[in-house]
């Protein structure tokens, strides 16, 4: 699990992780444009063999009403644009599909 802080950026935390019943998590706080220094917990979900995101939430007032924000394309773009990122998403990946796979093994 990578948990850091990305210079010059509005995500202020970041972590990478992955949870079997749903797939790879990139989850992080996002500093509201309009308020500094409030931050909205934003996550997206990415399926572990595609790659793409299955799931995305954010706990701002835009995607509450229109189900989606600025928050979180700025994780989807960390993510395809962010070396260090895509290393620990991938790290997760792999080690998700270890798990599924010896999960599949038992029987």
């Amino acid at each position: 699990m990578i948990s850091t802080q990305i210079p010059k950026s509005n995500v202020k935390r970041l972590d990478v992780f992955y949870v079997l019943s749903e797939g790879v998590v990139v989850a992080g706080d996002v500093e509201s444009k309009s308020r500094k220094g409030l931050l909205h917990y934003t996550r997206i979900v990415l399926d572990p063999v595609t790659m793409k995101i299955t799931k995305a939430s954010c706990d701002c007032e835009g995607f509450t009403f229109r189900g989606k924000c600025w928050h979180i394309e700025t994780l989807k773009q960390l993510v395809v644009s962010d070396e260090r990122v895509r290393e620990e998403v991938m790290k997760a990946k792999e080690e998700l599909m270890r798990i599924e796979e010896d999960i599949a093994s038992w029987g």
